[in-house]
């Protein structure tokens, strides 16, 4: 079994996320045309035509270019026996969406207003720092701005409040249940909301729909519109604000789970940085056992999943040059090496390839004051005690050095993970590997009888649930064309001027103009800053 795994990171030209996402978009689309070849061939088949049609008709299913629906009046009655029991309570309870809705609106229509001129700002304050990253004529420190700015890059997608979801981008595949059911609920409880209060206001439900858009899961309520219309403007409220308020309690319970479920897990789990998934193409899978756990990567001490992901940042976010080393006296370095090269240049391998057990080491020394490099080999280096500069090695012995790992790159690291089920893994490779291919959580089961979903899989999928059913009710209350805020405008404005039709008319296109403007922009900078 081999000790340390190598990888030539530098001739890749995509990563290995983006050609997973690549090839998994193109399975989706491969399926949704055979889907779409197969719905084709049999509406047009003499024997089945008819057959297959009757069927369609039965399930209220219609398929067209990367979309499936389904349309069925069988939840009328239901919808209509949850409205009408306790109708006052209902009433009440929609009353309280017409302010929770509001109050959303009111904060989606400020935010929406800020964040354009906050990125305005940005590209501003920025401007300067462009120019002087262009006068920069050092190697080193050129890829290290470099690296910088990358790294800057990252955080600012991370860190955007309106962002593009996409499974395979910024959503692991791993995580596409949690994805596909969380999404799906969210949509189905906003409509739920519209059709008992529709019915609670004695207003028909003619149906309801569900759909399926390549990956994105979608659900509608069909009302009666000239029912809707003869009602007053507070019971349309009622109506319209359902879903956005169904939505804002699905993101109170999810908060509450997420903030009391830690407290369950210390009872009956125990905390530590836990291994629950090796990706398949995990050039460690077989040397990394599910439910070990981490102890330290490299100098970093992880005791949790958080310390873990921290440890990665603070590796990824440090020169090589800069990261930890071990500390080894002069006779050592001397009897374990294979090749020493003086006075060593930044971009020359002192190993050349000689072995997979050998890894190139650069080092200073009173004896030696100028860059050297020790080819040696990696498992019997890092036995040693760790360390930052020279200085940290005198504990150790007078005459030893720090002494780090090579890299020609600035990309390549030799990684060092201590976990509990076997000796230390050294792994050569990209950092973004380690973060893309390994799992951790914070918590281990004290029993073999407790599931394991309580710790990743449930608060995944709540957080999931709070994030996208607050995206529905944020962008539904936002005042804009075929979303429920161009309705819930429309019977705002005809409750507060209820005679006057042409100045209610002039207000609502003014309104719906002005918050679908600012959504197209919002969506369009999101789009732009995430992927340019």
């Amino acid at each position: 079994m081999p000790s340390i795994v190598e990888r030539d990171h530098s001739k890749m030209r995509f990563n290995a996320s983006s050609m997973i996402f690549v090839r998994f978009l193109l399975q989706i689309l491969v399926v949704w045309c055979i889907v779409y070849l197969i719905n084709h061939l049999f509406l047009h088949f003499q024997a089945t035509k008819r057959p297959y049609s009757r069927l369609l008709r039965s399930l209220g299913c219609h398929v067209s270019i990367f979309n499936i629906g389904f349309y069925t009046t069988s939840f009328n009655r239901t919808f209509y026996r949850i409205g009408t029991s306790n109708a006052r309570l209902w009433k009440i309870w929609f009353t309280v969406g017409i302010l929770v809705a509001f109050g959303t609106a009111v904060t989606a229509c400020v935010t929406l207003f800020i964040l354009p001129i906050k990125y305005i700002y940005e590209l501003q304050r920025r401007a300067p720092s462009s120019i002087d990253l262009g006068i920069n004529t050092n190697g080193v420190s050129q890829s290290l701005t470099q690296n910088n700015r990358n790294d800057a890059t990252v955080d600012d997608r991370d860190k955007l409040l309106i962002q593009p979801i996409i499974p395979g981008i910024n959503v692991p595949l791993e995580h596409i249940p949690h994805f596909f059911v969380a999404l799906l609920l969210c949509t189905i409880f906003h409509e739920f909301g519209h059709a008992v209060a529709a019915s609670a206001e004695q207003i028909r439900v003619n149906g309801c729909g569900y759909f399926l858009f390549l990956l994105y899961p979608g659900a509608y309520v069909d009302l009666h519109q000239e029912q809707l219309q003869m009602i007053s403007a507070v019971r349309q409220l009622r109506i319209y604000c359902a879903g956005v308020f169904h939505n804002m309690v699905l993101v109170v319970i999810a908060l509450i789970f997420l903030v009391f479920n830690p407290i369950f897990l210390r009872y009956f789990y125990t905390e530590g940085a836990t291994v629950y998934r090796v990706a398949k193409d995990s050039p460690i899978r077989d040397l990394l056992p599910i439910y070990s756990i981490i102890q330290s990567i490299d100098a970093c001490t992880v005791n949790t999943s958080d310390d873990w992901y921290q440890c990665l940042r603070s590796i990824n976010d440090q020169h090589p040059q800069q990261s930890s080393g071990y500390c080894l006296t002069q006779t050592e370095i001397q009897t374990h090496s294979s090749h020493i090269e003086l006075n060593q240049t930044t971009h020359y391998d002192c190993c050349q390839n000689l072995s997979q057990k050998n890894y190139c080491f650069l080092y200073h020394s009173k004896q030696y004051p100028d860059q050297n490099g020790a080819c040696m080999e990696a498992r019997i280096v890092t036995k040693h005690p760790p360390c930052f500069l020279n200085s940290d090695c005198h504990s150790y012995n007078n005459d030893a050095s720090c002494i780090h790992p090579f890299s020609a790159d600035n990309i390549t690291r030799l990684i060092r993970i201590a976990h509990s089920n076997g000796p230390p893994i050294l792994f050569v490779g990209s950092i973004h590997e380690i973060y893309r291919t390994i799992g951790i959580q914070s918590y281990k089961p004290n029993y073999i009888y407790l599931p394991t979903i309580l710790i990743h899989d449930i608060p995944l999928f709540f957080q999931y649930l709070g994030a996208f059913s607050f995206a529905l009710a944020f962008f539904n209350a936002v005042p804009c064309y075929a979303l429920d805020g161009q309705y819930i405008l429309s019977s705002f404005v005809e409750y507060l001027s209820p005679t006057l039709f042409k100045r209610r008319r002039a207000s609502i296109l003014l309104g719906l103009i002005f918050g679908t403007c600012l959504l197209i922009i919002n969506v369009s900078l999101a789009f732009a800053r995430y992927f340019l």
